[in-house]
């Protein structure tokens, strides 16, 4: 098996081609993506088997999952999971799996983690989203890394950093459907604007002020094109706002509240519990990083 140098450095010095005979592996330098073709990989289900590497688990959705889900799977989202470097586990041996396995090497990972927080924690099997849209790209590195054209290494660098700060994102709750974004100008870029600035005072008016139409005819074609009114869309931006921020112990409830352009504590905790069906404070105690 070609890479296995690599492999080793992502999986274990352990792990044989023998291990993975059911598995179809990509790999460049400090990424891998391992997805079992044909039945479970053998080393997975090693009893408490550690990685040198952070592992991330992408499963489809199905019944079956590998783990109890302990948050909401949106649509649009699949439910993952995150193992840090040397935290024993073993994965349950499904025969016709239907997920997929990331290895990040733990150097380039925590390297480009620190750029958006200060503290590295231990992850022990901590679920998070991550949209759809991530399959692509998994299949566009997983197509360049088997064809070996002529500078691909170019290529799958940079498919290997935009796919690691796309999950970091939405480890950390930073998390958006791209199908979601419209292809219509005036559309997309209100949905730009409220992406920028979900915390401060923003009517309805003033985004159709922004788009250069009417209030009616911009709440006709945001609709049309987002799926959601412009009310319901930047309530839903604050809100997943919110989660990023209450993950964390940076700032009080209280503060989030503000900072996510809610007018007062009392509407974002009805706002919160009306998505949610949870207040703000229990969210943080059950998920807080």
């Amino acid at each position: 098996m070609k890479n296995m140098e690599t492999i080793k450095k992502l999986v274990g010095e352990s792990i044989t081609e023998s291990n993975l005979k059911n598995v179809d592996c990509y790999v460049y330098e400090n990424f891998g993506l391992f997805i079992q073709a044909t039945g479970f990989c053998e080393f997975a289900v090693k009893e408490k088997h550690v990685h040198p590497s952070y592992m991330i688990i992408i499963e489809f959705g199905t019944d079956d999952f590998l783990a109890a889900p302990q948050i909401e799977v949106k649509k649009n989202y699949y439910l993952s999971t995150i193992i840090s470097p040397d935290v024993p586990h073993e994965d349950k041996g499904v025969e016709f799996p239907n997920y997929y396995t990331i290895m990040i090497e733990k150097e380039y990972f925590e390297s480009q983690f620190l750029l958006y927080q200060n503290k590295i924690p231990e992850y022990k099997g901590y679920q998070f989203l991550i949209c759809h849209d991530v399959l692509k790209m998994l299949h566009l590195f997983a197509f360049e890394s088997s064809k070996n054209m002529k500078n691909s290494g170019i290529t799958l660098g940079c498919q290997t950093k935009l796919l690691t700060h796309w999950i970091i994102r939405s480890l950390l709750g930073e998390n958006y459907d791209m199908r979601s974004v419209s292809t219509n100008e005036r559309i997309g870029r209100i949905q730009a604007y409220v992406e920028l600035h979900c915390g401060e005072k923003i009517s309805v008016s003033d985004l159709a002020k922004n788009a250069n139409m009417s209030v009616s005819n911009f709440n006709r074609l945001f609709t049309k094109e987002v799926g959601l009114s412009p009310k319901n869309y930047l309530n839903g931006v604050r809100l997943n706002k919110s989660l990023n921020l209450l993950r964390r112990n940076d700032f009080s409830v209280s503060e989030i509240a503000g900072q996510c352009g809610f007018s007062s504590l009392s509407h974002f905790s009805a706002a919160f519990h009306k998505e949610y069906n949870m207040s703000p404070s229990d969210y943080r105690e059950k998920y807080q990083v």
